[in-house]
C-alpha cells in the first residue's frame, strides 16, 4: 500500500480522486492548498502526489517544482492536474519537473493506470 496526497482546492475533485484511489488499495492524504501540503509533505511519507496547478496562493507548478528541487523529496512522484488544456498551461507545467501532467476530469480507469505505472518497482527505479 502506497500513500498518496491529493493536493486540489476543490472538494468534490479530492473527494473523488480519493475513491478511485482507496478502491485500487492505497492511502489518501488531502490538501486543499500548497501551504497544507507541504505540512504534510513534513509529517507523512508520500509516495505520489496528485497536484492541481491553479490554487489560490501558491500554484500547483511551484509547489512541484520546489519537490523536485528538495532532496528529501525529489523520488516522490508527481502528477500536475489541470482544468486547461491551451499550449501555455501545458509548457508551464512541464517546466516545473511534474511525473505527469493529465487534464480534468479524470476517471477511475485513467487513475487505475496512472497509479499502477507510476507506483510499480520498475517506475522506483
Amino acid at each position: 500500500m502506497s500513500t498518496i496526497l491529493v493536493v486540489d482546492d476543490e472538494a468534490n475533485v479530492r473527494q473523488l480522486l480519493r475513491e478511485f484511489i482507496e478502491i485500487e488499495g492505497h492511502r489518501v492524504l488531502e490538501a486543499p492548498d500548497a501551504t497544507c501540503a507541504r505540512h504534510v509533505l513534513a509529517q507523512e511519507a508520500v509516495d505520489l502526489i496528485f497536484l492541481d496547478v491553479n490554487m489560490p496562493g501558491e500554484s500547483g507548478t511551484s509547489l512541484c517544482y520546489s519537490i523536485k528541487e528538495d532532496p528529501e523529496c525529489r523520488g516522490i512522484k508527481v502528477v500536475l492536474l489541470t482544468g486547461y488544456e491551451g499550449e501555455r498551461a501545458w509548457s508551464q507545467g512541464l517546466r516545473s519537473g511534474p511525473d505527469l501532467f493529465i487534464v480534468k476530469p479524470v476517471n477511475r480507469q485513467r487513475i487505475k493506470v496512472l497509479l499502477e505505472e507510476l507506483l510499480s518497482p520498475e517506475s522506483q527505479a
